[in-house]
């Protein structure tokens, strides 16, 4: 569970910083192959690597999507910005109904590893603002609470 939640999180931090990530960073031939079987139509390719794992920034349909690959080429997870109207049904619901009393952004963060895809979403009011992850079928886990001074 902790690794998985460290690929969480540099997916998430890849993605707030893939606009700096260098053109040069080295990637393995395993890995590059891999990508290019699994995202044929990806544009503007931009590799880091951190720790065990490659991440990559890419343009696909109009939109910036981040993928991370284990040294073996598997494709561990991915993530990319959504419009909260995107999001399933039941994430919607589930999330107007419990956080009613609090803002939500017009965007999420779209998240796909070990075969699930879940929404991550930071909620505010005037005291706090807590970091959301929700399932598909609209369970809600708040993974931080950040209180405001």
């Amino acid at each position: 569970m902790k690794k998985v939640t460290t690929i969480l999180t540099a997916i998430v931090l890849l993605f707030s910083a893939s606009a700096f990530a260098a053109k040069g960073d080295t990637v393995t031939e395993q890995v590059k192959g891999a990508f290019e079987k699994d995202f044929v139509k990806a544009k503007n390719v931009t590799w880091q690597k951190n720790g065990d794992f490659y991440f990559a920034s890419f343009v696909m349909n109009e939109m910036t999507v981040n993928a991370a690959y284990d040294d073996n080429g598997q494709l561990v997870g991915t993530s990319r910005k959504i419009a909260l109207a995107q999001v399933p049904l039941s994430v919607s619901l589930a999330l107007t109904e419990k956080y009613s009393q609090y803002t939500i952004p017009d965007q999420v963060t779209e998240l796909t590893y070990d075969g699930e895809t879940k929404y991550q979403v930071f909620v505010s009011n005037e005291k706090k603002t807590l970091q959301l992850r929700i399932r598909a079928n609209g369970d809600i886990t708040v993974e931080k609470k950040i209180k405001k001074k």
